[in-house]
């Protein structure tokens, strides 16, 4: 449980710029991943938009259910 303490102390202190450098890093990632990957995300489209979909309901979910503590 260490590793998720410091990360959690980490991940409190980052700041805007921050999280708009991950951003910027994990969709040049994916850019170059897509680019090598091309033909076989084509193929399974429907796969991904799928997932997608999936992923993007229970991240709204876990946003507006998730209880906050005040401090």
């Amino acid at each position: 449980m260490e590793l998720f303490e410091w990360m959690d102390k980490r991940v409190k202190v980052q700041n805007m710029w921050d999280v708009g450098v991950l951003k910027l890093f994990c969709t040049t990632v994916g850019i170059i991943f897509g680019a090598f990957l091309s033909s076989f995300v084509i193929q399974y489209i429907w796969w991904f938009v799928v997932i997608g979909t999936i992923l993007l309901i229970f991240l709204m979910y876990r946003l507006f259910t998730v209880k906050v503590e005040s401090s």
